[in-house]
């Protein structure tokens, strides 16, 4: 939303007669705060493929919009426009064109090539306090076509050269039998395509037959949303699923041979430093890969009504970012009184230095030396029992390298690198 906001402001400051339409997820959420921004000139709700062609010829024929569902400017801007932007149909997933990138930059559609995301689906059925899929996709859960899902890859495959793509839904799996046809259809296509399940999947929505039919089409790594090893928290947050559905997926999935992740959120209604520690074990023991982030509560959502009540804000939720590629960008949203800042990010800190992902601690770029006092003080406080064997690796690693550089001057008897 910040880099919206930017855009638009440089785009104003530029071009001030020109009109700014603002879209995306964030707009369903808070189109009457937004609408007060004076950059924004039309802010459009919902999903606005179909409609957002139609208010640029309008537009450029200089024609009113105002009436268009979905859209709500100054002037039509009133009590009745929350129920009417709800009558904007959801898009019919089967009738869009592929998305198009050639507009993009270079590195975007060099990337497709083994990164192509693909939506299958969109909507969720299901009541997560912490979620706001549902509010902005609907309950709904709307499916394209396996066919067309198909199409979509030859096309990617032929335009852009993609030989790995990842299925972006937010679930993918609730339809069991779809999943088992799209499957199915992808190994009778033989595109000979790697694919993964990133956007975390329901772990008590597969069967072992699923996880077979996804491995012989090429499927290699899942994601399943886990969010706590509590069953209390699993419970108040309305996940759906208890802890013994989420073990057996995970081994379903592994059984059958592919690589399984899980997402947990650190700071869930109920959470506290040794919850997290339960997580750790639980990740530990069913040998999951795992990430944990730092919870962000959404507007529009359950979670963001108990939050307004029961925490205190520390900063806005727009600079909350569940993980990012620095360290530093982390930041806790929220603290209450059992939970506060400080156990939160101590809880941060001790899972990943547990778990051994302290790419997600130490920011990048820091002279060797640093990366290592950091790494012996995050050892120290929260895994001392890995020290030593830390110790050891550094030390025969630096012997290595001292004996390497000893043998090569002497008549080079070894490979360079090789001892």
């Amino acid at each position: 939303m910040k880099d919206a906001r930017r855009l638009a402001q440089q785009v104003k400051s530029l071009l001030p007669k020109v009109t700014a339409v603002l879209g995306g997820p964030h707009t369903k959420l808070a189109w009457r705060e937004l609408l007060t921004e004076p950059w924004f000139d039309v802010i459009l709700v919902g999903e606005g493929e179909q409609v957002f062609p139609v208010i640029c010829h309008r537009l450029m024929a200089s024609e009113s919009i105002e009436e268009l569902l979905g859209v709500v400017t100054r002037r039509n801007a009133n009590e009745d426009f929350q129920l009417n932007h709800s009558l904007l149909p959801a898009a019919d997933l089967n009738s869009l064109p592929f998305p198009e990138y050639d507009l993009f930059p270079k590195n975007v559609r060099e990337s497709l090539r083994t990164n192509y995301p693909l939506v299958t689906a969109r909507g969720c059925v299901y009541n997560c306090t912490y979620c706001s899929v549902p509010e902005i996709s609907g309950k709904r859960f709307r499916k394209r076509h396996p066919k067309s899902v198909i199409e979509e890859l030859k096309w990617a495959q032929k335009k852009y050269g993609t030989a790995h793509f990842e299925i972006i839904d937010d679930v993918f799996n609730l339809d069991i039998g779809r999943c088992k046809e799209i499957c199915r259809s992808l190994i009778e296509a033989n595109l000979g395509m790697g694919w993964s399940c990133p956007n975390g999947l329901r772990a008590d929505r597969v069967d072992r037959e699923l996880a077979e039919v996804m491995l012989k089409a090429g499927c290699r790594n899942v994601m399943i949303g886990v969010e706590s090893a509590d069953p209390d928290i699993l419970k108040a947050v309305k996940k759906g699923e208890c802890i013994e559905d989420i073990e057996r997926g995970i081994c379903i999935f592994k059984q059958a041979g592919i690589h399984v992740g899980g997402y947990f959120i650190i700071g869930l209604p109920g959470d506290s430093f040794k919850v997290q520690q339960r997580s750790v074990e639980f990740v530990k023991r069913t040998g999951i890969g795992a990430h944990f982030n730092m919870l962000v509560p959404y507007r529009g959502t359950q979670l963001w009504d108990w939050a307004k009540t029961n925490a205190r804000f520390l900063c806005n939720p727009e600079d909350g970012l569940h993980f990012a590629d620095d360290p530093d960008k982390v930041k806790i949203v929220i603290e209450t009184d059992d939970f506060p800042a400080s156990q939160r990010q101590q809880a941060y800190e001790m899972v990943h230095t547990q778990l051994g992902r302290f790419d997600m601690l130490i920011p990048p770029g820091l002279p060797q030396w640093q990366h290592r006092y950091r790494m012996l003080r995050l050892l120290w406080k929260y895994d001392r029992a890995q020290l030593p064997s830390y110790i050891f690796r550094q030390l025969s690693g630096k012997f290595r390298r001292m004996l390497g550089q000893l043998i090569r001057p002497a008549g080079k008897l070894m490979p360079t690198g090789r001892l």
